[in-house]
C-alpha cells in the first residue's frame, strides 16, 4: 500500500515511532509515518483498520443477503397460505350468494370484477352485481345504476339506470341520492324536474355527500315557495323512513 506525505506529496516516507504525546485514538487505528524529504510526521490508517473495515463490510453484505433470502423464503412460504385463505373466502362468499345473501353476492361481484381470489371475469361480476341489487344490496343497486347510466361494461340504458338509482336512493344510499338528484336536474333519461332534484340533493347534502349542498342550493333558486315546501316535506318523509 503506497504512502505519501500530505504536505509535499513525496512518496519517500518511513514508519515513525510512537510518541508518548500521541492520543489513544490516533494509536488505535492509525500508524505514524514521517516524510524523508520534508520531515513531516503524519498518520495513516493501519492495516488492522483496513482489515477491520473489510470484515465489517463482509458481515454487512452477508447480513443483507441473508435478510433478502429470508424475505423471499417467507414470501414463498406465505403464498400457499394466502391461496388457501382466498379459496376459503371465495367458497364462503359463493355459498352464501347462492343462498341469496345480498352482501355475499356483492362481495362475489367485486371478486370477479377485480380478479380477487378468483380469475377476473367481467361477465360473472355483472351477473352477481345484478343479483345483489335484486336482493336489496344498496351499494350494488348504486353501482349497477351508475354502470347503466355511463354504459360501463353494459349497454347504456337510462331507464334502467334511473330505476336502480331510485331504488338505492330510497333505501338511504347517499351517493345514489346525489346522482338521482343530478339526473332530475339535468333531465338525463327522465324529464327534468327541479322539485325532485331538490328533494334528492337535499337528502344527499344531509349525509355530507360532496357537491350535494351547492347543487341543492342552485336548484332551490328555481323553485316557487310552494314547490320548496312540498319538496322539503317529501325529503323529510323519506329521511324519517330511512
Amino acid at each position: 500500500m503506497f504512502r505519501k506525505c500530505p504536505v509535499c506529496q513525496s512518496r519517500s516516507v518511513r514508519r515513525s515511532a510512537i510518541h508518548k504525546s500521541d492520543t489513544p485514538a490516533q494509536r488505535r487505528l492509525h500508524s505514524p509515518y514521517r516524510c524523508n524529504d520534508c520531515d513531516e510526521r503524519f498518520w495513516v490508517l493501519s492495516k488492522t483498520a483496513y482489515y477491520g473495515i473489510g470484515i465489517i463490510g463482509a458481515v454487512m453484505a452477508a447480513g443483507a443477503i441473508g435478510w433478502s433470502v429470508g424475505i423471499v423464503r417467507d414470501g414463498l412460504r406465505g403464498e400457499p397460505e394466502r391461496a388457501a385463505r382466498d379459496t376459503i373466502r371465495f367458497a364462503t362468499a359463493a355459498k352464501l350468494a347462492e343462498n341469496n345473501d345480498p352482501a355475499a353476492a356483492h362481495e362475489l361481484a367485486r371478486m370477479y370484477a377485480q380478479g380477487d381470489a378468483v380469475p377476473q371475469n367481467a361477465a360473472e361480476g355483472r351477473k352477481w352485481l345484478e343479483r345483489a341489487a335484486q336482493h336489496g344490496n344498496g351499494e350494488a343497486q348504486y353501482e349497477l345504476g351508475m354502470a347503466l347510466k355511463e354504459g360501463r361494461g353494459v349497454v347504456q340504458d337510462y331507464e334502467r339506470a334511473v330505476k336502480w338509482l331510485q331504488t338505492a336512493a330510497e333505501s338511504g344510499h347517499g351517493p345514489a341520492q346525489f346522482e338521482l338528484g343530478m339526473v332530475y336536474r339535468t333531465g338525463t333519461g327522465v324529464p327534468a324536474n327541479n322539485g325532485k332534484a331538490y328533494t334528492w340533493l337535499n337528502l344527499a347534502a344531509a349525509q355530507g355527500i360532496a357537491g350535494a349542498a351547492p347543487a341543492r342550493d342552485a336548484v332551490l333558486k328555481l323553485l316557487s315557495p310552494a314547490d320548496i315546501i312540498e319538496a322539503q316535506a317529501v325529503a323529510r318523509r323519506l329521511s324519517e323512513t330511512n
